[in-house]
């Protein structure tokens, strides 16, 4: 049917082509002579091309469209077999699709979350039994498992355990990136901010943390400490309050009771330690502790009690060794001092304290050189120390480097601007230089930080007296002198302003009572030595110079720049009319830096 047609179509449009070219042909033909040549030429043209058209269609329908009716059919008969077929099974709903799919889902979940908790179990189990390394593998695959903030923070426990520091503070910014409101991590990472040394970032992550969880008993522990580092005692007791308030335990109160030591309330001091050993008698930390609170009150005995029982229970803690070290010292038991002290540098060679006190134990000893040493390593392990400038200064002082004392005095001065010690030290300097003005204002500075300060009195003292105003002079002696009614020095410095004012029954006593209270100080001898040499006892006064001169020469031996030991003897020479020795004497001591003998001397005309 659709061939017929097509044909029909191709039978008239052949004949309308051959009309219109036959009437091109008539209208042409008069000025073309080939016009019937084209006529022919496009009739047969068309005419090929309706051919072609008439062959080619029939063949495209024969093969082509005839087959797609046959796959149309085909299709049919498929369909109508596959629905009769389909009639027969039961299929599951899309509902029942998607449960199943739930349930695969939950499986799936469940059994990863086991696998995940398996991992969690045997790092914790590793954690717990101090194998941190073990502990790391188990969370990392914990975390390919499910990367949460929980496995991230124990890991971050872990390598804090195993002193990867850097590693742990990336895993805690991992566990804040994936939960900001995590307390734990703040806390964990203020921790190790601080054994970093950065104790403003500490701080910072302390802060926040309590402000997510202000009941965290550990957080408030752990600022405290930062706050007692940063010298803010009000503060770190306060924060210790907060952590007893919420959560008593040996280490908050042990922690206070340092605290309360540091404010010198040592009778608080040694209730918190008190109660941290009721609580837990084996904490060597707290005998530790309650050691140097009886060191600081003064018994001796009981903190070498404390001290030995600490290091009983851990004898691995250089700390407890350097505080032993100390007690001894004081108690002037120098070389058990010393192994103590050797003992803490081999347990922490790092432990900047104990190269500090030993170099104190050695300038005690007279070695400076020594004890020079210790102070530079000290200073080089921690260069923020106020308290070891101002020792190395003192070392310095007793060397005659006033240029250098000063220099270390006002380090010390530098990092720590309330040292009422630092400027008694740097005042005596000043005194020695002749610059009593900045003496005394660094006296009067000591005084204000420390109304307390014996030594602060005794230098102000001192000034007055080199200034000629003898009554304020003798004021701040008493003032020493009730005080610390055995103060060698505040005796013999009032001594010294009786003798000025004429009377010498009461300077005789005053001398007297300095020599009773030590008998090994020189300086007391040469006084009195002077008031029997006026009295016209010239046997006592050969007999106490002869005292004083003796410690001297000692002095002088162990230290051979000590210009005091040589200023006192060129003093003691010339008392005793021995012009040349004593001019010697004062011209070294001026060549070490102090020269008010010399030039007293020179006033004299006893030296030229």
């Amino acid at each position: 049917m659709t061939n017929n047609i097509i044909i029909c179509i191709s039978l008239i449009v052949y004949i309308f082509s051959v009309l219109g070219l036959w009437y091109n042909y008539k209208k042409e033909k008069v000025e073309d002579p080939n016009a019937k040549k084209r006529l022919t030429k496009g009739s047969l043209t068309v005419g090929a091309i309706i051919i072609t058209l008439n062959v080619t269609i029939p063949l495209y329908n024969h093969f082509f469209q005839n087959e797609k009716f046959v796959r149309k059919e085909e299709l049919k008969l498929l369909e109508a077999k596959y629905d009769e077929l389909n009639s027969k099974l039961a299929k599951p709903t899309q509902n029942e699709v998607e449960s199943e799919i739930d349930r695969q889902f939950k499986f799936e979940a469940e059994k990863k979350k086991q696998r995940a908790l398996e991992e969690y179990q045997k790092g914790n189990s590793a954690y717990n039994s101090y194998n941190f390394t073990v502990a790391i593998g188990h969370f990392k695959k914990a975390i390919k498992i499910f990367a949460i903030p929980t496995f991230y923070l124990y890991i971050g426990d872990s390598y804090f355990m195993a002193g990867q520091i850097d590693q742990a503070i990336s895993s805690y910014n991992k566990v804040i990136q994936l939960n900001p409101n995590n307390a734990d991590a703040y806390n964990n990472r203020g921790v190790l901010w601080q054994k970093k040394g950065d104790q403003d970032k500490a701080l910072a992550d302390y802060n926040k943390a309590i402000q997510l969880n202000p009941n965290n008993a550990e957080t408030y522990f752990n600022r405290g400490f930062t706050w007692c580092k940063k010298g803010d005692l009000d503060k770190a007791l306060t924060d210790y309050n907060k952590a007893i308030q919420l959560k008593p335990n040996v280490y908050a109160y042990n922690n206070r009771g340092i605290v309360w030591e540091k404010k010198g309330d040592l009778d608080k001091a040694l209730a918190d330690f008190n109660k941290a050993i009721q609580l837990k008698p084996n904490e060597a930390n707290a005998y530790d502790g309650r050691g140097n609170v009886w060191k600081a009150k003064g018994d001796l005995n009981k903190a070498l009690a404390d001290y030995n029982k600490a290091i009983q229970l851990n004898p691995n803690d250089a700390n407890t060794y350097n505080d032993r070290g100390i007690a001894l010292y004081k108690k002037d038991d120098l070389d058990k001092a010393l192994a103590d002290y050797n003992k803490a540098i081999q347990l922490n060679p790092n432990e900047a304290n104990a190269y500090n006190n030993r170099g104190l134990l050695w300038a005690k000893r007279g070695d400076l050189d020594k004890a020079l040493t210790d102070y530079n390593k000290a200073i080089q392990l921690n260069p923020n120390e106020a308290e070891i400038y101002h020792c190395r200064g003192e070392t310095w002082d007793k060397k005659g480097d006033l240029d250098k004392a000063l220099t270390d005095y006002n380090k010390a001065i530098q990092l720590n601007p309330n040292d009422a010690n630092a400027y008694n030290s740097r005042g005596r300097v000043w005194v020695i230089k002749g610059d009593l003005d900045k003496a005394l204002a660094d006296f009067n500075k000591a005084i204000q930080l420390n109304p307390n300060s014996v030594a602060a009195y005794n230098g102000r003292g001192i000034v007055w007296k080199h200034k000629g105003d003898l009554d304020k002079a003798f004021a701040d002696f008493n003032k020493a002198i009730q005080l610390n009614p055995n103060s060698v020095a505040a005796y013999n410095n009032r001594g010294d302003v009786w003798d000025k004012k004429g009377d010498q029954d009461k300077a005789l006593a005053d001398y007297n009572k300095a020599i009773q209270l030590n008998p090994n100080d020189a300086i007391p001898y040469i006084g009195r030595g002077t008031i029997w040499d006026k009295k016209g006892d010239l046997d006592k006064a050969l007999a106490d110079f002869n005292k004083a001169l003796a410690d001297f020469n000692k002095d002088i031996q162990l230290n051979p720049n000590d210009a005091d030991a040589y200023s006192n003897r060129g003093n003691v020479y010339l008392l005793q009319g021995n012009n040349n020795l004593g001019c010697r004497d004062a011209k070294k001591a001026c060549e070490l830096g102090y020269c008010e003998t010399l030039e007293s001397a020179k006033g004299g005309k006893y030296c030229r």
